[in-house]
């Protein structure tokens, strides 16, 4: 494990060839980062574009192939990792990425073939093969690909919203392909589409090809837009 100040990554990468003007914006909790330039509530030069980014109240991190890098208390902490990721979830204040047949934690490896994961106040959940998971427990079958822990609980998403643990089951407009938690409810991204999802129903926000929630603001793209989910109106 190393810690990196922030001030010599910065020069390294004044020192490297600029980024280009068509380098992908990827909206995270809080902002957005363009190539490895990250604005909003962190401002940070990363080595370059993440795989995935996510942040809590007070850490962002950024996850590349074989490295997690943690900037927190304007340092960066570079943390090795077991390959190429493909998922990173964090916003709950505890890391778990995903490998496929694995999950990283910052407290060790877990073996669980995990789509997604999330921790929850009553432990680690995942979505599988099987369904939706705590642990080794299978708490719903299921086709689910994202799961998101939120103040009620535990949503896994798929075709179908399920809400642990209230048992409740919402049929959605379309299969799920990313989803957060925010302020109004769980935020999810299904063909073209942001939609809010409560166990009210599934109401759509704006159109977008990626998002991410920060409390009541969902930050979109593209256009480094910024929109407030109050702005949906429930019965």
């Amino acid at each position: 494990m190393g810690r990196l100040n922030a001030l010599p990554l910065l020069v390294l990468l004044s020192a490297c060839a600029p980024l280009q003007a068509t380098a992908p914006v990827l909206p995270y909790p809080g902002g957005f980062a363009e190539g490895g330039w990250v604005t909003g509530r962190f401002l940070v030069a990363l080595p370059g574009p993440p795989l995935y980014l996510d942040a809590d109240q007070d850490s962002l991190y950024a996850a590349y192939p074989y490295q997690l890098l943690i900037y927190r208390d304007a340092h960066l902490q570079s943390l090795p990792l077991p390959g190429v990721p493909r998922f990173l979830r964090a916003s709950s204040g505890k890391v778990a990425v995903g490998f496929g047949d694995g999950v990283y934690t910052e407290e060790g490896p877990l073996p669980y073939p995990a789509r997604d994961a999330a921790w929850g106040k009553e432990g680690l959940f995942w979505v599988g093969e099987g369904g939706l998971y705590r642990e080794t427990a299978l708490l719903h079958p299921g086709a689910f690909s994202q799961v998101v822990a939120w103040d009620r609980g535990v949503v896994a998403l798929g075709r179908e919203a399920y809400f642990y643990p209230e048992g409740l089951s919402l049929p959605l407009p379309q299969g799920v392909q990313k989803a957060q938690a925010g302020a109004c409810g769980v935020v999810a991204l299904m063909g073209g589409w942001v939609y809010l999802v409560r166990p009210e129903g599934a109401k759509p926000v704006a159109q977008a090809q990626d998002f991410a929630a920060w409390g009541e603001t969902l930050y979109l793209t593209p256009g480094r837009r910024a929109v407030s989910c109050k702005e949906v109106v429930w019965p």
